[in-house]
């Protein structure tokens, strides 16, 4: 059976969506960045073909990613002052008390981005099937390793593949 609307389609219609939400959002929020709106959705477009997802899945689907990137990012902003102490100073240079406490904090931070990503982990199976949900994180590695490449050829421009 032909499906209603072809695949390319789909992933054109997202788009359009897509671009237009950030377009909107980008101007309620005042933030001029054209070439990180274009990363964003490059990486929706990504991800949304990697998942076949239709319109409605997307539309459920990212807000709850936004939401879960948000929360991880306001995790690592709040352990910032951790990893600046260890930034500007040698572990020799720290008294055993100030290691102890950023020993403590990076062990506290990494069950509190787990405890995060179950919690959004249960979230996505509530907008998504089960299927969709195992392809994101294949998504995820692939466009982790993806962008290490991009970035180790940027750091290296006579290693560029042709």
């Amino acid at each position: 059976m032909k499906p209603l609307i072809e695949p390319r389609k789909t992933v054109v219609l997202v788009l359009i969506y897509l671009i237009s939400t950030l377009t909107l959002a980008q101007s309620e929020n005042n933030i001029s960045n054209p070439k990180n709106e274009n990363r964003k959705a490059q990486k929706i477009a990504f991800f949304n073909a990697k998942m076949n997802l239709n319109k409605e899945e997307s539309k459920a689907f990212w807000p709850v990613v936004s939401d879960m990137q948000k929360e991880l990012k306001d995790l690592k902003n709040k352990n910032n002052h951790y990893r600046t102490m260890l930034k500007n100073k040698k572990t020799e240079e720290l008294s055993d008390s100030e290691l102890e406490e950023i020993v403590d904090s990076r062990i506290q931070m990494g069950k509190d981005q787990m405890d995060i990503k179950i919690k959004y982990h249960q979230k996505f199976k509530e907008v998504l099937p089960i299927q969709k949900v195992a392809k994101y994180y294949q998504a995820v590695k692939e466009f982790k390793k993806i962008q290490s490449e991009r970035k180790k050829q940027h750091n290296n421009p006579g290693e560029r593949k042709s």
